[in-house]
């Protein structure tokens, strides 16, 4: 069955087996999309001219799928597979699918209901029976362990490497019986948190490479050792359990050992915005209360002046300062580096809101909410155990903390750390260290285009380009594929208050529709609806809601304020994101901007994100903002004009009249720009967001 396969290289259940029982050999003949009736023309070939001396048959669901032929022929070829196996003198055991799954918590039983029905239950009894008259090994539902859990699926019909785990737990004592040995304690620990992945990786992986950045290179075990050094001196300075540490540090190799060091005590990291202003920092420590503060410099003035109203606060600059505490003061070799119990419901992170608006949120990102996040981002880019990431993107963000350290920890992949985004250096480093993976802004890949001497680079070892966090011109799209052919190119899409990326553009689709933010991701729930509740058809505009399982569990210290947001529908709590989408016919979603961004003139709906991509497609124009101003004078009948705010590409020149011509072409009447403004730059948040709020 395709289940046998789900994992992919090594990630297979019958590869953690192999691990486990060393001495043994394991050949996996699974088939995708086969049936009992075709396994029986392939057994003789594919499996008894092995001469094994176990043969685990595991019955999938395509015969109940294609519901062709009565579940009494299921049982046919079962009986006949197992009469053949014994004939050779084998031993077989049968893995069943439909059989009952316990929950979690309580231990007690409960039927499947998901891919089954009168003759999958049927079939079932019927399995036992025969499992019992050939005197076999049975398993009612080898599933039975990842059954209603999101984070061990690849979707909802086939395990990742996760759930093979489990897979393999269930199948470990009825090997170990047959076998007459004990399984090695191999990729058998339960993944409670991402410490799990980290101290799993310098177990069975410490000689592989996790870190590089500039010269510095280390490897999971060397990695691990000074993160236990700086653990036990976190946890003797902060004499606090579970203590929260703030972050202020550009990307640097000592950020990869601080994420590290706190995670294994337990602690939470507190990621902080360099870029942010005294008040809004100040915000952040007043609501945290942060037990450390590392800092890079005396030069960070805005978070130096915030911390001075915290005069409890101790801190500690990467770079030396005097008498103050240095970063390297925080190790403390031979230590006692504490290792609390962490479980899935535990914080790891508290990541701050950029919105334009408003004193920053400190996002609660859990453990169990970091595992999820890290499957879906295998997911979403195919991450392999033979990826090199490179890690630009500022490790104060999500796609950093959430996504590429815990995701490289898992798959025991190194990350190539800078905090230099010239083009220049990026494929210098792609170049220099063969990575294979990035993980950017749009921005970052609008310079990229620009770089004049591009070929000059060799770049094959690239194969996965992923880009978020704001509108990616589509002219920028059309120009990446031109110029690396052979790399994928992913949109994806998720919120600060996501526990996950929740949308993924990828493949023919990134090219075929640019302008998307793709499909949702397994596990994902998302509705779009009008004003009065009601839920959008396909091409209307309506705001984006995510299930209430895909969201942070709340705000730290501000009780109540994630509720403000939530909304029940048809008997489901939905978070209401603010943001104004509309889905085609296939599923593929498309942003249209904030509700505040919708500017009606003339009792027409005008999305500001529509002109703005419309604009974009200009090659003289490097940036645009469109934003609704009050109509005035003759016009003022309308309610509302449309104002677009143009930053042109450097070197160029574009009149007013030629834009107007374009618009004319590119757009409807009524969303044509009434007026328009060029400006040298936009007004940015921290974040690089446009405020727009600034801009009248």
């Amino acid at each position: 069955d395709s289940l046998t396969s789900c994992g992919g290289p090594g990630g297979r259940f019958s590869d953690i087996l192999q691990e486990r029982f060393p001495q043994h050999q394991f050949i996996n003949c699974g088939v995708g999309g086969d049936t009992l009736e075709r396994a029986r023309e392939r057994l003789e070939a594919d499996v008894l001219s092995q001469h094994p001396d176990i043969v685990l048959v595991e019955f999938g669901a395509n015969d109940w799928w294609r519901n062709v032929r009565p579940y009494q022929a299921w049982g046919t070829d079962l009986e006949y597979l197992l009469r053949r196996i014994k004939t050779q003198g084998a031993q077989a055991v049968v893995l069943g699918v439909f059989g009952p799954w316990p929950d979690p918590l309580t231990g007690q039983l409960h039927a499947k209901t998901y891919g089954a029905d009168e003759r999958s239950l049927a079939y079932f009894r019927l399995e036992q029976d025969i499992a019992r008259r050939y005197d076999c090994e049975y398993l009612p539902n080898h599933q039975a362990l990842i059954i209603n859990d999101r984070c061990c699926w690849k979707d909802r019909n086939h395990p990742n490497e996760l759930g093979n785990r489990r897979i393999a737990d269930i199948l470990q004592p009825i090997l170990e019986k047959l076998l007459g040995t004990t399984a090695l304690p191999r990729r058998s620990r339960r993944i409670r948190s991402i410490r799990d992945f980290w101290e799993e990786a310098v177990q069975e992986a410490g000689e592989n490479l996790a870190a590089v950045c500039g010269e510095r290179r280390l490897t999971y075990a060397a990695a691990d050792d000074l993160a236990a050094q700086l653990g036990a001196g976190l946890a003797q300075i902060c004499q606090t359990p579970n203590p929260k540490i703030a972050v202020c540090l550009p990307n640097c190799l000592e950020y990869f050992l601080l994420y590290w060091a706190v995670i294994k005590i337990g602690g939470i990291i507190v990621p902080i915005n360099p870029w942010l202003k005294a008040n809004s920092l100040q915000s952040i420590f007043q609501t945290v209360k942060p037990d450390l503060l590392v800092i890079q410099n005396r030069n960070d003035q805005e978070t130096l002046a915030a911390a001075a109203h915290f005069p409890n606060l101790p801190y500690a600059f990467l770079e030396p300062s005097g008498r103050a505490l240095h970063f390297s003061d925080l190790f403390r070799p031979s230590q006692y580096c504490p290792r609390p119990e962490l479980s899935g419901a535990s914080p790891a992170i508290i990541m701050h809101t950029s919105g334009t608006t408003g004193a920053p949120k400190g996002a609660i990102m859990l453990h169990h909410d970091l595992i999820f996040n890290v499957t879906t981002t295998v997911k979403a880019h195919d991450f392999t155990r033979k990826d090199i990431h490179l890690l630009v993107n500022p490790m104060f963000h999500c796609t950093a903390l959430y996504s590429s350290l815990p995701s490289a920890a898992y798959q025991r992949t190194p990350l190539i750390i800078t905090a230099d985004s010239k083009p220049e250096n990026i494929f210098s480093l792609i170049q220099q260290e063969h990575i294979t993976t990035l993980l950017t802004v749009p921005t970052v890949l609008q310079r990229c285009i620009a770089l004049p001497d591009f070929s000059h680079y060799r770049l094959d070892s690239l194969r996965v380009i992923g880009y978020a966090g704001s509108i990616m011109p589509v002219k920028t799209v059309r120009r990446l594929q031109e110029l690396l052919p052979g790399v994928e190119l992913h949109n994806f899409f998720g919120l600060t208050e996501t526990t996950s990326a929740t949308h993924v553009l990828s493949g023919e689709a990134a090219l075929e529709r640019p302008d998307s933010i793709g499909q949702l991701l397994p596990f994902v729930g998302a509705c779009i609806i009008h004003e009065d509740g009601s839920e959008c058809e396909p091409g209307q505009v309506g705001e984006l809601l995510f299930a209430r399982d895909n969201v942070i569990s709340g705000y730290w210290n501000r009780p109540g304020l994630l509720e403000t947001s939530l909304v029940e529908l048809r008997g489901r709590t939905w978070f209401r994101t603010g943001d104004l989408a509309c889905q085609d016919a296939e599923g593929f979603t498309f942003i249209k901007g904030r509700k505040k961004d919708m500017i009606i003139v003339g009792g027409e709906n005008v999305f500001a994100v529509e002109v703005e991509t419309a604009l974009l497609a200009l090659p003289e124009i490097k940036e645009v903002a469109v934003i609704g101003v009050p109509a005035t004078g003759v016009r003022e009948s309308l309610g509302e004009l449309i104002k677009a705010f143009i930053v042109l590409e450097p070197g160029c020149t574009l009149s007013e009249n030629a834009i107007r011509k374009y618009c004319h072409q590119a757009l409807p009447s009524y969303k044509i720009p009434h007026l328009l403004e060029f400006r040298s730059a936009l007004p940015r948040n921290p974040a690089g967001k446009i405020m727009k709020n600034e801009l009248q």
